[in-house]
């Protein structure tokens, strides 16, 4: 019978921690290629820049300063320190996705490492959505199918301690990556999604937890910008974990939701849907998967993270379990088919 995932050798499960702990140790994320310190020439004066491709693969160019200044050079070293760590961790990053650890591209890369440079996950901020789902399969030591995704998702469960800093808006355009708001669907109110202009499939969404059942928009003071509220969210940004997403031209440090609370929201989720079918069975293939490693590693994470559904939802999260469950009868899977046969029972 089929398999969801595959363990990956320790080998390679060691090298990966060690790119992790090298990305978590970054003073910061450098955006689009790494590039290199160069020196340029203007009417007689030298002046030092960082030269590099920016995420829409055009050349780019930070001016650093003039050559010779104890400040600028200083920085300038700093900065060759910092391309030289970088272009080993893509590297070893590009040598784990040969081997089936999940890669986001240039402009996702480059939007994940402004938001981190300006400390929205260090203040709590969580990547939620698919490339959440890439990064915990990374974690997890496990290669699986990962959903292609343009959607980049942010989520904060609570104020976050960035009063003062810049607008949720403003750190999107360190990025580089040219966004705009998205107009909303309903008059009047404030757009809590940024996609780049024309028929272009990348999207950033900024999402928080509701208490009520309805899906609206709220505002976010600490970000000057507004959030789509989401019900039941709350209980998947409740916990999470640090974690890196490896990029074609960058590691970033983020938090992600543990992987037992994802499972289970997916669950939960896909039982909420009123869109599509499509993406009710991708909330189901992503928890079997879960389900899958988790049954192996620490089941008991995730029976511990079902017991936490809230009550009024528990019914629907059952549901959505029991799709889980019909999912793994068909793999070999049986030590998740067991562990979610007592979770529904």
């Amino acid at each position: 019978m089929a398999t969801l995932f595959n363990t990956q050798p320790m080998a390679l499960q060691t090298a990966f921690a060690e790119l992790k702990r090298q990305a978590l140790e970054q003073p910061s994320v450098l955006v689009g290629s790494p590039g290199s310190v160069v020196t340029r020439t203007n009417k007689g004066r030298r002046f030092l820049y960082r030269d590099y491709y920016g995420p829409d693969a055009k050349k780019a160019a930070d001016y650093i300063g003039p050559a010779g200044d104890a400040a600028a050079e200083s920085r300038a070293a700093e900065l060759r320190e910092q391309i030289a760590l970088a272009n080993a961790l893509i590297e070893q990053a590009s040598l784990l996705a040969q081997h089936g650890y999940v890669r986001v591209n240039a402009r996702t890369s480059a939007i994940l490492a402004a938001l981190a440079n300006n400390g929205l996950f260090r203040a709590g901020a969580l990547l939620v959505g698919s490339h959440a789902y890439g990064a915990l399969l990374n974690e997890l030591g496990v290669r699986a199918a990962a959903t292609a995704t343009e959607d980049v998702d942010v989520a904060r469960h609570r104020r976050l301690a960035l009063d003062g800093a810049k607008s949720f808006e403003e750190m999107l355009h360190d990025s580089r990556v040219a966004l705009r708001p998205v107009p909303p669907l309903v008059r009047h109110q404030a757009s809590a999604s940024w996609k780049p202009p024309g028929p272009d499939r990348l999207r950033v969404d900024l999402l928080m937890p509701t208490r009520g059942d309805a899906v609206t928009v709220l505002p976010t003071p600490e970000l000057r910008a507004h959030a789509t509220a989401l019900p039941w969210l709350g209980y998947l940004t409740e916990t999470s974990m640090p974690a890196v997403v490896l990029g074609r031209s960058a590691m970033v440090p983020v938090h992600v939701p543990q992987p037992e609370r994802l499972a289970c929201h997916k669950m939960l989720v896909s039982q909420l849907r009123r869109d599509t079918s499509e993406k009710a069975a991708k909330d189901i293939e992503q928890a079997a998967t879960l389900v899958a490693v988790l049954a192996e590693v620490s089941p008991e994470a995730l029976e511990a993270a079902f017991a936490r559904v809230p009550t009024k939802v528990r019914a629907k999260a059952r549901r959505g379990a029991r799709r889980v469950l019909t999912r793994l009868e068909q793999t070999a899977h049986q030590s998740a088919v067991d562990l979610v046969k007592a979770l529904v029972k």
